[in-house]
């Protein structure tokens, strides 16, 4: 198609073999040659800058994501840091990554520039647990709260039903052992470095863990193991920083602190509800983060009218209140697919 509008010699049979989005194109009648040509060029240039196979026509630079009903859209990935006091939102951020696994540090640091200081907490889901996240967290010296799979699926009550999967399994921080539903140790035995695909990414490291003797003699084997296994194996990716943060989503004390992010989930249900972010038509990667950054806006001028209601002081600087409130509290970090 980019040799056809570039004044090339194309066979028609060429042109009728088009996959169905370069048809539609070049039957486009509300748009000039020139302009279709513009947008073929745009088009290559994500190939190559992104590596991928399939670029939407109708936003080049908007991406194929999962939804949560396990559809594929065309669409950005958003996060949003609030925080859980003031229900404020302290920031955006709109990315083309399908998934939110190295964005913490890019919504964290857009959220300390738009409020001017550091929380003492910041709060974030599972999918944010990597090396990424915590060597951010270290060297800005702010207390990460994020949980693993194990305790958010523990949570809401939602480990695996079988008593032999690996959700039953207890770490024993000391000890660096596992140990099993049938009160058996399984110890550390060897750790392995996973490459990362991405040489900018930091490798994965896994832990392995078993008792070949206790798995051996063990009268439940039948019920833990498959038929070819001749003992368990637990697998456990992770660094010592992963390690020390699990530990520390232990203790009572973080569990508490991190529950108050359930206070925040209001601005989404409102984007979502009054809002309607999801049916607005908006492309373009700038102009998408232009749209949600105005919705936020407009919630956060709302948001700060109620607190203003709320704390029944008409007087009171709003701006300094929310200043002064924003230093004691935590970020929350949340995403959703727009």
């Amino acid at each position: 198609l980019v040799d056809y509008y570039e004044g090339r010699p194309i066979k028609p049979e060429s042109l009728e073999k088009l996959h169905k989005p370069a048809q539609r194109l070049l039957e486009k009648k509300d748009m000039n040659d020139e302009d279709k040509l513009e947008l073929l060029y745009g088009i290559e240039t994500q190939f190559t800058f992104t590596g991928q196979d399939r670029i939407p026509v109708n936003d080049i630079e908007a991406r194929f994501m999962k939804g949560k009903k396990g559809n594929f859209m065309v669409a950005y990935n958003i996060q949003s840091a609030v925080d859980y006091d003031t229900k404020l939102i302290c920031a955006i951020n709109v990315t083309q990554n399908p998934t939110d696994y190295y964005e913490l540090p890019n919504i964290a640091e857009r959220a300390i520039r738009n409020i001017q200081t550091k929380p003492k907490y910041i709060s974030a889901d599972t999918i944010y647990l990597n090396q990424i996240s915590l060597s951010y967290l270290a060297d800005k010296k702010i207390d990460g709260l994020i949980p693993n799979r194990k305790q958010s699926k523990e949570k809401i009550g939602k480990l695996h039903e079988n008593p032999y999967h690996k959700d039953h399994f207890e770490y024993d921080y000391e000890l660096d052992a596992f140990k099993c539903p049938e009160n058996q140790y399984m110890h550390f035995f060897a750790k392995y470095i996973e490459p990362h695909k991405d040489p900018e990414k930091p490798d994965k490291i896994k832990r392995l863990y078993n008792n070949y003797g206790a798995c051996k003699n063990c009268s439940a084997r039948n019920k833990c193991l498959t038929g070819k296994q001749t003992h368990k194996t637990i697998t456990e990716y992770g660094s010592e920083m992963q390690k020390a943060m699990n530990q520390k989503m232990e203790k009572q004390e973080y569990k508490d602190e991190y529950a108050k992010r359930s206070s925040v989930e209001g601005p989404f249900g409102i984007f979502k509800e009054q809002f309607q972010i999801e049916k607005e038509v908006v492309t373009g990667m700038l102009r998408t983060e232009e749209r949600i950054n105005l919705d936020a806006l407009a919630y956060n001028l709302i948001r700060l009218h109620n607190i203003k209601q709320e704390i029944k002081n008409t007087k009171e600087d709003l701006e300094n209140f929310c200043e002064s409130t924003s230093i004691k509290n935590q970020l929350k970090l949340n995403v959703t697919i727009f």
